[in-house]
């Protein structure tokens, strides 16, 4: 192995036990974040039944906690307006966790990733960016049923069969489930789509595309894990393709970002990454070494890069282009005006001229004058003097 490859294959060793200390600290920082989210609104209910019952002790605990339930419920729904989320990014996984049974994983299609927003009786998409793509109706929460109350979805979109794939949900109906672990989160989106009974996966007038929640698998559940390994193609006729998948640590919430506690590995290279057989369909590119997992990783994201950035230079010299015709077809356009600007401005001067003959307010004669004669003629006669006269 030559020097840059044992540089390389030491940097991303390296970067595979940072990944696992900052999963350690993520996870840590999560926990204890939703600790005190449950003791400040555990603090908060206890003070004000107290503060109530002092204030006014004929009030009922029941009425008190009713009221205070909906003074609340009124200002989650407030904040929930307000807020603005963003796509969870997936890292590379980049070495064998020690607790695989902490983990679950989710195939993942080929397609075009989005968030898919529900709420005032309107279904939006958005793109990675944030830009709105698409606007339907849906049997969503938020759109067709409780208008009042918003649902966001994680999902791909696959153009081939016009549909959408739930990944995951940071908010579904009433439920925020963006603070919520991924096992949660997980085994809330089934119990919902299931009460659907198959309605968002059908096409009609409230449900212009289906939604269907893509299927996971515990890591607890080794056999099963190794039935869909061994499984292809993973979804019938093939489709929609799969991608590749998507590992889940469950007590990880919902991260708007880049996050190690959601990871990516591509079918053919969890025999090295992981150590567990997958399908022999699943072939791997030429490019890719088995020993050398974590160097492909490396080269991929370069790759990827370098295509990102040519896309964005493409995208620029495709702008400069356009605002250079623009700009010609600007200045061609003005000079058309100004030509029928002249043109009309003769036109007009002809017939203001033939106006004043026709007037007698010009002298239609070439004789001075004083030798003139009475100017007392109709038009045709004022003519046939300035032709003959001339």
């Amino acid at each position: 192995m030559s020097d840059n490859h044992k540089d390389l294959y030491k940097r991303s060793v390296d970067l595979g036990e940072q990944q696992k200390l900052r999963q350690l600290q993520l996870l840590d920082e999560q926990k204890l974040r939703r600790q005190l989210q449950q003791d400040a609104a555990r603090h908060v209910q206890d003070s004000e039944e107290e503060g109530e019952e002092e204030e006014a002790p004929t009030h009922s605990r029941a009425q008190h906690r009713q009221r205070k339930k909906k003074q609340q419920n009124n200002n989650n729904a407030a904040k929930r307006g307000q807020q603005h989320f963003k796509l969870q990014q997936s890292e590379w996984l980049r070495q064998r966790p020690e607790n695989l049974s902490d983990w679950l994983l989710l195939p993942c299609p080929v397609g075009r990733r989005c968030m898919v927003i529900a709420t005032h009786g309107r279904t939006k998409v958005h793109n990675k960016a944030g830009r709105i793509i698409m606007q339907l109706r849906t049997m969503l929460p938020g759109d067709a049923v409780m208008q009042k109350c918003k649902t966001v979805l994680d999902c791909v979109y696959v153009q081939e069969t016009d549909t959408f794939y739930v990944l995951d949900a940071l908010t579904f109906g009433q439920q925020q489930l963006q603070d919520c672990d991924a096992n949660f989160r997980f085994f809330w989106l089934r119990s919902r789509f299931d009460e659907q009974g198959g309605e968002l996966a059908q096409r009609g007038k409230r449900n212009e595309k289906p939604f269907k929640l893509l299927d996971y698998y515990d890591f607890e559940d080794a056999n099963v894990v190794h039935e869909m390994l061994q499984r292809y193609p993973l979804w019938e006729a093939n489709q929609p393709k799969l991608d590749g998948l998507l590992f889940y640590h469950k007590e990880a919430s919902y991260t708007c970002g880049s996050t190690p506690l959601v990871c990516w590995l591509f079918a053919f290279m969890l025999p090295d990454v992981l150590q567990l057989p997958v399908n022999s369909s699943y072939v791997a590119p030429e490019d890719y070494q088995p020993s050398a997992a974590l160097a492909y990783m490396d080269a991929f994201d370069q790759q990827l890069l370098q295509q990102r950035q040519q896309q964005k230079q493409r995208g620029k010299a495709a702008k400069e282009e356009a605002a250079t015709v623009s700009t010609a077809a600007a200045m061609e356009q003005e000079q058309e005006q100004h030509d029928e600007l002249d043109e009309y401005a003769e036109l007009r001067s002809l017939l203001e001229h033939q106006r004043r003959l026709e007037l007698g307010e010009l002298d239609m004669d070439c004789t001075p004058p004083s030798s003139a004669a009475p100017a007392v003629a109709t038009t045709s006669a004022a003519s046939t003097a300035v032709g003959s006269s001339c």
